[in-house]
């Protein structure tokens, strides 16, 4: 007789949120095999940052990621490296631990290169996909941008784009969503209306990490202190984005505060603020970098724990670009910019563990899974107050389930055959949990609330 914490139940998978698909395994231990997924939370002291969902939101375990963003999805001498090459090399050659997607969203036509997505929507969405893959590949993280200044104007498709990406690979650790690149002189209200619509798209297949843009071009973080976006997973992070020659990390302008004390203040509100995008030279991209600037910046980036992607991996004739003309999605020869951003990622680590092998497992230690470690297919959602499994294999399964402080509040084991399975989570009180369900070499892990 099966213990009554498990219920069998044939039509599961139409509940769940996601079908099985083709299973992407990493090739090495990475970044995000020793952070698990990002998460938004906030200090003792109230202060907003991101952590990992190895050691839960807890003091000294903010989570700092560093790596570069694709330029536009458009012209060839960026998309050479929105490949698996061009990923992998920016891995090996520059310590990257989180690539950016910047997809062009609009009807833009590059005369020899490509379209955005308005007039081509599969190629790139073709090209999204090979970067994320890759990026799973390498186990590092992904920005998916919808890399737009008018996106409040594009709702209906930014929706379906998001659908289809959250369906696919809303369950790997690695992805992060952009749903808004730099909005224009527009309003935050604006902003967060197109932002509520496209994040209750995405919550119906993942609880990842949102970013969420602010008026004038990501200046204004601060725009969003008591007026959050409508986030019912609560993973939601506001961007900053500047460039070094062009913005302040500190002070005041003539006309108002700088671009580093608006995102001072918006943490320090209890906002989490990730910069998805930071240039060395000017705003249009261009300029020689100012090396003082670019160290002041980078200790304001160092003191608040932000984590960033670089404008831009490609070799485009603009100043902030990292690689020279003769570059390849193989071989990378970097400019001023590049060196400098390289510098800056030689303080990233060389390996990394996966956080189930750091140390004994203990009622405070939160574990990352590996998203699969067999050829069986696995899965596991939340679905009205139960953990739906999904498991073609067979065998001992173990249900753990944390608080995000890291303590144990349900462990369970019973042998299951394969099959659809409801995992009754009612003894739980309400809060906000991380679950891991291993079986035999699989294992994953969901977060997830009881209201």
């Amino acid at each position: 007789m099966k213990h009554p914490l498990f219920i069998s139940f044939a039509l599961v998978s139409a509940l769940t949120a996601t079908a099985f698909a083709q299973t992407i395994t990493p090739t090495r231990v990475g970044p995000v095999s020793q952070y698990g997924q990002l998460i938004t939370g906030k200090t003792s002291q109230g202060k907003g940052q991101i952590y990992g969902s190895c050691e839960g939101v807890k003091d000294g375990a903010e989570v700092q990621v560093r790596g570069m963003s694709l330029y536009w999805s458009l012209m060839p001498q960026a998309v050479e490296f929105w490949s698996e090459e061009g990923i992998t090399t920016m891995v090996n050659d520059m310590k990257i631990q989180i690539v950016r997607a910047a997809m062009a969203t609009g009807n833009e036509d590059w005369q020899g290169g490509y379209k955005g997505y308005a007039s081509d929507p599969n190629t790139q969405k073709n090209l999204v996909k090979t970067v994320v893959e890759a990026a799973i590949k390498n186990d590092i993280y992904v920005i998916i941008d919808w890399h737009s200044h008018q996106a409040n104007k594009q709702t209906d498709a930014a929706k379906n784009f998001f659908k289809e990406m959250a369906e696919t690979y809303g369950q790997y650790d690695n992805v992060i969503f952009e749903v808004f690149n730099e909005p224009e002189q527009i309003s935050w209200s604006e902003v967060k209306n197109y932002a509520n619509q496209v994040i209750e798209v995405i919550r119906q297949y993942s609880d990842n990490l949102v970013l969420v843009g602010n008026p004038s071009w990501d200046q204004n973080p601060s725009d969003a202190i008591g007026n959050e976006v409508t986030d019912p997973k609560n993973n939601t992070a506001y961007t900053l984005h500047y460039y070094a020659n062009s913005h302040n990390w500190e002070g005041s302008y003539q006309w108002g505060e700088s671009e580093g004390l608006k995102g001072e203040k918006a943490m320090n509100a209890g906002l989490s603020v990730f910069v998805s995008e930071w240039g060395t030279g000017d705003a249009n991209g261009g300029g020689n970098p100012d090396q003082g600037r670019n160290t002041k910046w980078q200790e304001y980036i160092n003191k608040h724990k932000l984590s960033w992607a670089n404008w831009s991996a490609s070799y485009i004739s603009e100043g902030t670009a990292a690689f020279q003309t003769g570059s390849s999605k193989t071989s990378l020869q970097y400019t001023t910019s590049g060196n400098l951003v390289k510098g800056y990622l030689e303080s990233n680590p060389t390996t990394y563990k996966a956080c189930h092998d750091v140390g004994p497992e203990s009622s405070s230690s939160v574990i990352a899974i590996p998203l699969y470690k067999s050829s069986d297919h696995f899965n596991i959602s939340f679905v009205s107050g139960k953990l739906a499994l999904q498991s073609t294999g067979s065998g001992v399964t173990k249900i753990e389930v944390f608080d995000l402080l890291g303590n144990t509040r349900l462990t369970k084991e019973e042998q299951l055959p394969s099959g659809n399975h409801l995992i009754d989570m009612t003894s739980l009180s309400a809060g906000k949990y991380l679950a891991r369900v291993r079986q035999g070499a699989n294992s994953r892990q969901v977060r997830f609330e009881v209201r």
